[in-house]
Parts: C-alpha cells; structure tokens; sequence
C-alpha cells in the first residue's frame, strides 16, 4: 500500500488511458505516517507530510510547525521509546480530515508486561499530503505506564 501512496505523491493528479489517478486520501495518508513513524521511516514520513504542516500532541499544546521539525519531534519519540509500536487500529474519515485510532505498545521492564497506550489523532490532508495532526490522549494514564510515575 505504501508503494501505491509514493506513487500517487509524486503524481498528484494525472489522467492516462481514460483513468484519473487521485492523490491519496486522509485516510491512506495517515496510515502511511503511521506505518512510517513505526518503521522508523523519517524519509517515508516526510513523503506524507506538506512542507507546512503543523502538529500538536494535544489541543491547546504549541505546535509544532513545518514538516521538517515534525519529523524531528517523532525522532526524538521513538529514541525515548525504542521497543514501542504504532499500530492503526480504525480510520474514519470524511472529506479531507480522518479520525485515526491507534495503540503504542512496548514492552515495560519494570512492570514486567506489555503497556500500552490507546489515542487518537486528527489528520487533514489537501493536496495529496498531511497539512494538521492533532493528537487526543490521556496524558496521566500515559505517564504513568510509560514512565512509572504513581500519579
């Protein structure tokens, strides 16, 4: 499916033999950044964002702007969390926003079993390409599976 993604990316919107190629949907889009952020794809998830997007872990929260400094911030995600893993578990979408559910497991030491963290996020996409992420979690609960923190 990411081949498909990377193809239309690099062709926006082409016709050939009586066919129209349309760029990838939010949906598509969020779960090739998913699938990327998981794989430890910088490059892959560059290919999903548009050089102006913008991200923020929760409502309120600064945002993080530019594609470039997006990719920054997961790199440092996944270097705190080296055993996690990304998994979509449901998309809805409608129009040019998806609704992206997923899970971040990883093996805790301490706790001796699996944590994991369900969350959400918010994609819109124009243009073939990520513009917005925003995030929904529970931050106690997380903090305190993630980070052995009695909270």
């Amino acid at each position: 499916m990411s081949e498909q993604i990377e193809e239309r990316q690099t062709k926006p919107m082409t016709t050939g033999e009586d066919r129209i190629v349309a760029p990838p949907s939010a949906a598509e889009l969020a779960r090739a950044f998913f699938s990327a952020l998981d794989e430890r794809d910088p490059d892959r998830m560059m290919r999903t964002l548009a050089p102006h997007a913008v991200f923020r872990a929760l409502p309120h929260v600064a945002p993080i702007r530019t594609a470039d400094e997006i990719v920054a911030y997961f790199g440092q995600v996944v270097s705190s969390y080296p055993g996690a893993r990304w998994a979509v578990t449901d998309v809805i979408m409608q129009g040019e926003r998806a609704s992206v559910q997923f899970v971040i497991r990883e093996f805790s030491r301490t706790q001796n079993r699996e944590v994991l963290s369900e969350q959400v996020t918010i994609v819109r996409a124009a243009e073939g390409k990520i513009v917005s992420i925003l995030g929904y979690y529970d931050t106690l609960e997380f903090r305190r599976l993630f980070w052995d923190e009695d909270i």
